[in-house]
């Protein structure tokens, strides 16, 4: 898109004008014509790509303000080997196959084993089963309502999560008082990266945004586990995240003015479904 409309003013904003007042505009932008929420994409100008600065959404059907095209970057052909994927087994299938569970993990009514001793030698791999049912929900919503259970063990053996799938998947839009403190498998999709710089290096922020940064609830990530993400989905640019879908196995607090907020204790405990631009 061109250009996005604005929430707060319902004015036109170009990419130029973002550019020159992000904190006023981030989280608050939408398309103009079918108002599904918008971010802003950076100029790109390489011997591989051309593109000025625009914006995007993940527009409803037919909306005609799209001008550029997004792909998911989605699960290969579904695998009909329901063996758990071990730590040693991930790492010789390739890095692509490695990021995803067996198609058969997820359609089971049984209680699967995530996690474990080393990481998921045990079980599944709590990230690569986590990035599995994200591409299920994106395709359905409802994918959970079909009686699955789950078990979540960490590294050490103690059982963080057990019962049926559907009691303790939230969606963001359904965050409430009942899911504080308590550990839940939230998803939802992210709308704009914020980072926080301080004094100490130490001290720094990521927020990952899923609208408006002051009410919409938002992920928290400090410095150590920013650089883990980093080194995890193997990001160089966190604008990357930027209209992701993602899930996560965390808990849910609130602030002092009413906005939720999630938190993880490692990165292996959030996966994301990513889209290219084109």
């Amino acid at each position: 898109m061109h250009n996005a409309r604005c929430l707060t003013d319902n004015s036109l904003i170009s990419p130029a004008d973002y550019s020159a007042a992000l904190e006023g505009y981030r989280g608050l932008l939408v398309c103009p014509l079918c108002a599904e929420k918008a971010w802003y994409i950076k100029a790109v100008n390489n011997e591989a790509v051309s593109r000025a600065a625009c914006f995007a959404a993940h527009h409803l059907p037919g909306c005609a303000a799209a001008t550029v095209r997004l792909s998911a970057d989605d699960d290969p052909e579904p695998s009909t080997d329901a063996a758990p994927i071990t730590a040693a087994g991930a790492s010789q299938v390739g890095e692509k196959a490695a990021r995803y569970a067996p198609a058969g993990l997820w359609q089971s009514i049984n209680a699967p084993q995530l996690g474990g001793e080393r990481g998921g030698e045990c079980g599944y791999n709590v990230n690569i089963a986590l990035r599995q049912l994200l591409s299920h929900l994106c395709r359905n919503p409802d994918f959970a309502r079909q009686g699955q259970r789950l078990q979540v063990l960490a590294a050490s053996g103690r059982q963080l999560l057990a019962g049926k799938l559907a009691d303790y998947l939230v969606h963001v839009n359904d965050i409430s008082d009942k899911h504080l403190e308590a550990l839940y498998i939230f998803w939802g999709r992210i709308n704009n990266a914020n980072e926080r710089e301080h004094d100490d290096p130490r001290d720094d922020e990521l927020w990952l945004n899923t609208g408006d940064y002051r009410k919409e609830p938002s992920i928290f990530i400090d410095a150590d586990l920013r650089h883990s993400l980093l080194k995890r989905f193997s990001l160089t640019d966190l604008d990357a995240l930027c209209g992701a879908d993602f899930i996560l196995l965390g808990h849910a607090g609130k602030s002092a003015h009413g906005k939720y907020t999630l938190h993880i204790a490692m990165s292996k405990y959030i996966a994301f479904r990513m889209y290219g631009v084109g």
